[in-house]
């Protein structure tokens, strides 16, 4: 009888192990294809964030780290199924100056970044001014007539809201000119507002702050430059 216990404990133990190991390698084969896409965030930054979310909301981490892999899936499928010719980093330009706007107005362009073509987002300072986050310079102002970008793909967008907060929001990006790039955009919605942001943070983070807009079209952890345009609150002001 006590040997029968033994080897039923023995058993259990087995599984429970067994399992416990399948699940930290699904959860570490997930870690392992989000770095690969953005490789320019550190596995300590990505866990740190992952652990905050699950501590937040109950969810388990592989879980959560499953939902981020499909988020950036799917933010690359879009990307090369919307791919042109002629694509452009976040901070250099393509031809085509993106040309003078109404105050928190934002453009968005096709665009390479950490690797993967998310797009790139810039928020309208004043009619003359953009200021967005490259990763070069982090959050900077640049000129409508230096900024350029490829004119295949790129647009000007108003936000559905208030002329105040329009102007708050432009205002408090401006604030932020002199923070650090992060590459982290996997879990930027879960991320201080204030710190190190890329382009499609500094623009939700804007809107959420002043006006109390979400400026994300699919509300996943991840705020993409392609989540902002597409979000229902925005319009479309012209072509570039």
């Amino acid at each position: 009888m006590k040997k029968s216990f033994a080897a039923l404990s023995f058993t259990a133990m087995l599984l429970a192990s067994t399992s416990f190991s399948g699940a930290s390698a699904n959860s570490y084969s997930y870690l392992d294809e989000i770095l690969t896409l953005q490789p320019d965030v550190s596995s300590n930054e990505l866990m740190s964030s992952v652990e905050e979310i699950a501590k937040n909301t109950g969810e388990a981490e592989q879980q959560i780290l499953e939902q981020i892999y499909k988020e950036l899936k799917n933010d690359q499928a879009q990307g090369l199924a919307e791919a042109k010719s002629n694509q452009t980093s976040g901070d250099s330009g393509g031809t085509v100056s993106v040309g003078n706007s109404t105050k928190g107005n934002f453009y968005y362009t096709p665009s390479q970044t950490a690797y993967l073509d998310h797009g790139h987002v810039g928020l309208y300072y004043t009619s003359t001014t953009i200021v967005e986050s490259v990763p070069s310079a982090g959050v900077r102002t640049i000129s409508t007539t230096a900024r350029k970008v490829d004119s295949s793909g790129a647009l000007v967008k108003s936000v559905s809201t208030t002329t105040t907060n329009r102007n708050n929001a432009a205002n408090w990006a401006y604030s932020q000119v002199g923070q650090s790039y992060s590459y982290n955009f996997a879990t930027n919605r879960s991320t201080g507002h204030n710190g190190a942001k890329n382009c499609s943070k500094l623009i939700w983070s804007a809107y959420k702050l002043n006006g109390n807009l979400d400026l994300d079209d699919d509300g996943g952890l991840g705020v993409y430059p392609r989540d902002v345009r597409d979000a229902p609150s925005t319009k479309l002001v012209r072509n570039i």
